[in-house]
């Protein structure tokens, strides 16, 4: 399969995972949960978390469903960091646990919404078979990690940086931190299109290093991240100095609104 074909797959499924129930398209809702047990707007019951644990008591008229049984009582569950999961149900929602920063967090889904209903694709650059760059990857240090921002002003992270990426674009050197936000190589980045024709910073994922000590980065499937979508996403922002110093015009633009 050529370039342009692979890059029509990719499309289609990042579209389907897109507009999916429950998916990004749908989220409704986003509370840190706090120390002693309070009620958070949008939805019933007392929740609370001890930093460990999170925790909610709710009565069987609340209308929480935990494993397909109505809640009455109390519930806990936890999750590492970085990750999410499903926890409860409230009628249609589906409510996730998460941990970032070491704090935990809900986050709660339905099952459409009008986004979701409206949503036709996010608009794209022209495939380019030139801007599939093959780059030196250099390791890190093993443990290393970087401090960034987020999408949340409440927020920084502490991410994994396996190495750095270096490559050559319009003619001009490049060097960029590689980052394993969950699983598999990143690179966060900005360029000078953010805040016109694509959002603050896009992602580039890509595989591991060859034998050789290279890897590929196409950057035609350049994503736009979560925030882009909805304002309850925690999306990690590049760690300093991840800036293309051209305008990679490749990938996803802006959604539209």
């Amino acid at each position: 399969m050529d370039g342009i074909e692979a890059w029509r797959d990719f499309r289609e499924a990042r579209e389907r995972e897109l507009a999916q129930p429950y998916g990004w398209l749908t989220i409704r809702g986003f509370h840190w949960l706090p120390p002693e047990p309070a009620r958070l707007e949008g939805l019933p019951g007392l929740w609370s978390s001890d930093g460990t644990d999170a925790r909610v008591e709710a009565g069987r008229e609340d209308g929480l469903v935990v494993d397909g049984e109505p809640l009455d009582g109390v519930s806990t569950c936890t999750v590492a960091e970085t990750a999410r999961t499903p926890w409860l149900h409230h009628g249609e929602e589906e409510v996730e646990l998460l941990r970032r920063g070491g704090r935990l967090a809900i986050r709660w889904r339905g099952e459409t919404s009008a986004d979701r209903e409206s949503f036709s694709g996010v608009p794209t650059y022209d495939y380019d078979p030139g801007l599939v760059v093959r780059a030196r990857f250099l390791p890190s240090s093993e443990g290393r990690t970087v401090d960034v921002a987020t999408h949340r002003p409440d927020l920084r992270q502490q991410l994994p940086a396996p190495g750095e990426v270096e490559f050559d674009l319009d003619g001009r050197p490049q060097r960029l931190v590689a980052t394993n936000i969950k699983s598999g190589l990143s690179i966060e980045f900005h360029d000078p299109t953010n805040g016109t024709e694509t959002p603050a910073w896009r992602q580039l994922k890509f595989a591991d290093p060859d034998d050789e000590g290279h890897v590929v980065l196409d950057f035609n499937r350049t994503i736009d991240m979560w925030f882009a979508f909805t304002d309850h996403a925690t999306c990690p922002a590049p760690c300093e100095g991840n800036t293309i110093s051209v305008p990679v015009r490749a990938g996803e633009r802006a959604p539209r609104s």
